[in-house]
Formats: structure tokens, sequence, C-alpha cells
């Protein structure tokens, strides 16, 4: 391991604060204000009688998610591709030295999750052992137990410490065939060019790692994900089915002297691109090492045009706009921070980098919260106003009546308690019918729940692993991998179509009592399956990579199977169990907003007849009528200020930036 600078405590005084720095403390200020008013929003509910089990459960939900929220960058890249280096660069510079083994070769032999655990509020490194891959526990189940792990103390004062601890991430074993090919490790192409097969290989010691660092930024909600090559990708699906994609930005990493290569081209196909297609934004190529297409011998001209046609090549090859490619060089940047160089750091490009991801990146971040709880508490909120605007209304309404009813006969009177109580008859008719609609909206209801019946799902997955136990042959077990898919693909789109109908029916319940009441329109929360299928299809084709895999065809049977349903076909239960939670949450509380404007219409209807007797009797209940309807006015115009606050909060976009700066996206270029 290559050391800078011996010390490894950081001096405050000898590095500006970044502005991706500056940029995450107000992302974390602003999310703050959004807990804030949710936070508000909850007890508001309680107080005004409109809270129920199921806003409680949604809203403490929302909490919840935000509360546990990071900001997650993923640094993918083959090895050699100075991808550590680069982590070190932006994140770690001004502690004078690498922080993370860096150097020629391989050092990365295990994906690696850079943090701060607030919760334990200290310094560590957590190691997985790669046995662990025996077992059938999913890799994110075991990240929520200590148990199995290796723990190390971190010392962030002391340099030996820290070196010995984070070496440790780079450590490898020496195991026999048999047990590299147990693990699913063994991969007999690369001993082609021996003669004799070794009865011995180098596989990691480790499976995972996660390390606990008081850096000022890993403090403040980002998460650094480090990942291996495309040996590591390709042995532990669990990388790209669930931590890729969950990252907010995927950083990847080439060489600008070797340009793509056929394994960099592999990884960019399997592993980032896909997963892309529908938010393509997030994804940045870091054409590092620009450093070795300096020559002294060219003028600084023809090193730019070197440096700018390596840069549109990548991008042709890549099928990406040419604002994704940030040509840099990450040793230049470390050394140059560490000297406190700015030319020689701008001459590494490593600032155009670091403004991407403190301004795009964050952006996109925010982007994603706002619609997460617009979706949520932002629709529930927007129920509450139109109740409260309804009301409103209907208080306007009644100080209006009575005041047109001074001076009026007792006959006018009588007149219109009569066309009230036949309003009233009416309404409740149609409350009648609106129960009906309830029945069967249930029924309806029952139809989508039979759609995405769990015990049906579980027992084709049995079935399904038992065929493939059962088979003798590399064909048989992907004949069943794919049926296992087309199946579960099938059962998705019953889902589709029966949510759909329960969609319509619930549009039609509102707009029955909006068209023929004057209700407030208010939009009902949908539950959409969209974001299960697109999931599920996204997983079906990671799971024809590993099923056409050559890695797959040479492991052991049951270690295909044994990883196949660990990794892949337990995520897809995943999928339909999360659906169909969902399913239940949204039957248990679509009809909540008008069931409420429900009881606030009868409420005012019984209201308003009480007024009209009351006057009948004596004229002097007419004022003190007035003078209750006129402070139930002034109180819900307070309600309804709150509620407009409050709503106003949650959908603050406030830039994090000063200005914009177009964003990458991908685009899919025909090949010809």
């Amino acid at each position: 391991m290559h050391t800078l600078y011996s010390g490894l405590k950081r001096d405050p005084g000898t590095m500006e604060t970044t502005q991706f720095q500056q940029q995450l403390h107000a992302y974390k200020l602003w999310k703050t204000d959004i807990i804030q008013t949710i936070e508000e929003y909850g007890p508001w509910l309680k107080e005004h009688d409109m809270s129920s089990p199921e806003s409680e459960s949604r809203i403490q939900h929302t909490l919840d998610s935000l509360r546990k929220d990071r900001l997650t960058i993923a640094f993918v890249a083959e090895f050699s591709r100075g991808k550590t280096e680069l982590i070190n660069a932006i994140f770690f510079a001004n502690y004078g030295r690498r922080l993370l083994p860096s150097g020629a070769g391989r050092t990365t032999m295990c994906p690696t999750e850079l943090f701060y655990d607030d919760v334990r509020n200290e310094a560590y490194i957590r190691l997985l052992p790669i046995e662990t891959r025996l077992l059938e526990t999913p890799l994110n189940d075991l990240k929520k137990s200590e148990k199995g792990w290796v723990h190390y103390p971190l010392n962030a004062n002391s340099s030996e410490n820290m070196e010995k601890a984070l070496y440790e991430v780079s450590n490898t074993k020496r195991v026999t065939i048999e047990t590299a090919q147990q693990l699913g490790l063994y991969n007999a192409n690369h001993y082609e060019h021996q003669a004799q097969k070794p009865s011995h290989v180098d596989i990691p010691k480790w499976r995972h790692a996660l390390i606990s660092f008081p850096h000022p930024l890993l403090e403040q909600g980002l998460t650094i994900l480090d990942t291996p090559g495309l040996n590591a990708l390709g042995s532990e699906p669990e990388l790209t089915l669930s931590m890729l994609p969950s990252a907010q930005a995927i950083l990847f990493v080439l060489a600008a002297d070797t340009g793509v290569t056929q394994s960099d081209m592999d990884m960019w196909n399997n592993h980032i691109k896909g997963f892309h297609k529908s938010r393509q934004q997030g994804v940045a190529i870091a054409l590092n090492k620009i450093d070795n297409l300096w020559d002294e011998l060219k003028s600084e001209e023809e090193i730019a045009n070197a440096i700018t046609e390596q840069c549109q090549t990548t991008a042709e090859i890549l099928g990406i706009d040419n604002q994704a490619i940030f040509p840099i060089s990450a040793k230049t940047g470390l050394f140059a921070k560490i000297r406190q160089d700015k030319p020689l750091l701008e001459k590494s490009a490593l600032p155009t980098l670091e403004k991407y991801l403190s301004e795009d990146v964050l952006d996109i971040k925010q982007q994603i919260i706002l619609d997460t709880v617009g979706s949520d508490v932002g629709q529930m909120l927007e129920g509450s106003r139109s109740i409260i605007s309804s009301n409103l209304n209907d208080v306007k309404k009644q100080l209006e009546e009575l005041e047109e009813l001074s001076g009026k006969s007792e006959e006018v009177i009588s007149s219109l308690m009569e066309k009230t109580r036949n309003e009233q008859s009416q309404y409740l008719r149609d409350v009648d019918s609106f129960q009906t609609s309830r029945k069967r909206l249930k029924l309806q209801a029952k139809e989508l729940q039979n759609a995405i019946n769990l015990n049906d799902i579980n027992a084709l997955i049995v079935e399904s692993r038992r065929s493939m136990s059962d088979s003798w042959t590399t064909l048989g077990l992907k004949s069943v991998m794919k049926h296992l898919f087309e199946a579960l693909r099938s059962d998705m789109q019953s889902v589709v179509t029966q949510s759909e109908l329960t969609r319509k029916l619930v549009r039609g319940v509102y707009r029955k009592f909006q068209n023929e009441h004057g209700f407030t329109v208010i939009q009902p929360k949908m539950f959409s399956v969209m974001k299960y299928r697109v999931e599920l299809e996204l997983l079906h084709q990671e799971a024809e990579v590993f099923r056409n895999s050559p890695i797959t065809a040479m492991m052991e049977q049951s270690f295909v199977i044994k990883r196949f349903f660990t990794l892949i076909v337990n995520r897809a239960n995943n999928i339909f169990q999360r659906a169909s939670e969902d399913i239940d949450t949204w039957l248990g509380s679509t009809l909540q907003p008008l069931v409420l404007q429900i009881k606030n219409h009868k409420d005012l209807m019984e209201k308003r007849l009480s007024n009209l007797r009351k006057i009948g009797q004596s004229r002097s209940a007419l004022q003190n009528r007035v003078g209750d309807l006129q402070d139930q006015y002034t109180e819900l115009a307070q309600q309804l200020t709150s509620l407009r606050n409050m709503y106003n909060k949650l959908n603050n976009s406030r830039p994090l930036v000063e200005k914009e700066r177009p964003k990458p996206r991908l685009v899919h270029q025909k090949r010809a």
C-alpha cells in the first residue's frame, strides 16, 4: 500500500470546504424541512378528527424512509482503471494520504460500502467471510445482523491501525479448486494457458466490507459503494439486482489509455446500462488516466484533441451523451489536492467531475424524494386541503343563506325546510347507493388479491426448485429457469389487468358524488402496479444473463440452484410480496377521503335543518347562528392556510445550486 503522507488526522485548515460538501449540507437541511413538515401534518389530522389507521401508517412509513434515506454513489470498473484512487481523490484527499488501498494491480477484492454509522456512532470495518456464499441467506439480510461478520474497530488518529484494517479489503486466500467450485469462484478459462490444471487457486478472503468512517460527507448521509471487477459482479448478482439499482448515481470508470475494452463493454451492457432505461439520469463515465496521454513531445492542443477524440469514441461505443463523459486524472488530482496546487488540480480536470456530483446527483436525489413524498403524503395533504376548502365553501353558503332569511316570513322558512329535507332524503339514498358501490369494490378487490396470491406463487417456486434439483442437464436447469419467469410474468400481467379494473371502479364512485352533489374534486390515491412490473422485467433480464452466463455453466448444479433461488427468485418473490402489501394498504385507504366528504356533507345538511328550525322558533337565534358560522369560517380559513403552508413546504424544490447545467442522459443509438 502506497502512502503519500504518514499522518492521517485531518487538518481542517488545509482544505477548503468542497462544493460537494456544501451542497450535501444544503440537501440535508432541505430534507430536514420535509421531515418536520410531515411530522406536523400527522398531529394536525388527529386534532381535526381526520386521521385514520391507514393515514397514520402511510405517514410513519414515509418518515421512516426519509430518516433512513442516504445518498449512494456507486463506483464501478474493471480492475486497474484507477477507481479506488478516484474515491481517494474526491473524498479523502484532505487526510493527506490514500485512505483506501490503491496501487498497481487489483486492490478491491470485494464490494465495499463506505458510510458513517450514526446509530453506533463509531468507526469500524466489518467484513463478511467468503464462505457465507454457501448460505441461502440473501446478502441484504446478512447486512442487517452482526452475526457472522468479522469486526475491527478503526482508530481515525492512527495511520498504522487504519492501514492494517483497510488493507484487509484487498486480501485473498488460497483454497483448493474443489472449494473454489463450491463457492462458485472457479473459472477454468482463466487457466487454459497452463499445461496442468492447478490444485489451488486464490479467491477473495471476504465477500463484503462495511466501513463506518467519520468523514464529513459520510456523516451527512453519503454512502460510497466501491465494487470489484466484472468477475465479482457476475458471481455476486445481488450487487446488480439490488445495490446498483438503488444508487442515485453510478460512476463507471474507464481508462483513457486503453479505451473501452471487451470486459468494460460486458460490464456496461449487463450490469449498468439496463437499470437506467427508465430513469436515464445518474450514470456518468469517468475517463480516468488522461495523464497517460500527456506527452511532452506534443503541444497542449494536440493533447486536448487526443482526449476529446477519446471521449467522443467512448460516447459512441457506449451510446451515451458526450456530456456524461468526464476525462480526468485521479492520481494527479489527489496529489494536487494534497499539495494545495490549484493549477495542477485544474489540469487533472477533477473539479468538473466533482461539480457534477455536487449538482446533478443531488438534484436527481431531490427529485426522487419529491416524487415519492408527493405521491403519498403530498396526495393525502391535497385531499385534506380539498375537504377543508369544501367545508369553507359550505359554511360560506350557510352564512349567505341565513343572511337572506333576515326579514323573511315563516312561510318562506318552512318552504326552505321542506326543500332541504327532500335534498337530505335524496342524499341519504345516494349514501345507500355508495354502500352498494362499496360492496362491489370489495368484490373487485378480492379478484385483485386473488391475482397476486402469494401462496400460489410460493407453490410455483417450490415446484420449480424441485424440478431443477431433479434435472440431470444444464439445459434442463435453464429450461426450468425460463418457464418459472414466464409464469411469474404471466401472473404479473393478471395483476395489471385486475388493478386497472379496480381503479376504474374507484374513479366511478368518486365521480358520482362529485357530479351529483357538487363535492370538491379529490383525486383518490391510486395504486400502480407498473413499477413492480418494470422491476420484474429488469429482474428477468438479469435472470437471463445468469441463465446464459458461461460462469453459470461451469458452476456445480447445487450451487447454481442455490444462487438462482437465493439471489434472483427470492427477489422476484419479494416483488410480489411488496406489491401485495401495497395493494392491501391502497384498498384500505382509497375511499377514505370520500367517506370523510360524505360524513361532512351529511353533518352540513343536519346543521342547515337545525338552523332553520331555530330561526322558525326564535328570530334572535338567527344572529347567534350567524356569529357561530363566522367563527367557524375564520377557523376553517386558518386551517386551510396551515395546510397550504405544509403543502408548499413539501413541494419546495428550492435549487441546491445557483444555475442549472444540462444533465447527462443515456441515448439509445441504433447500430447499423
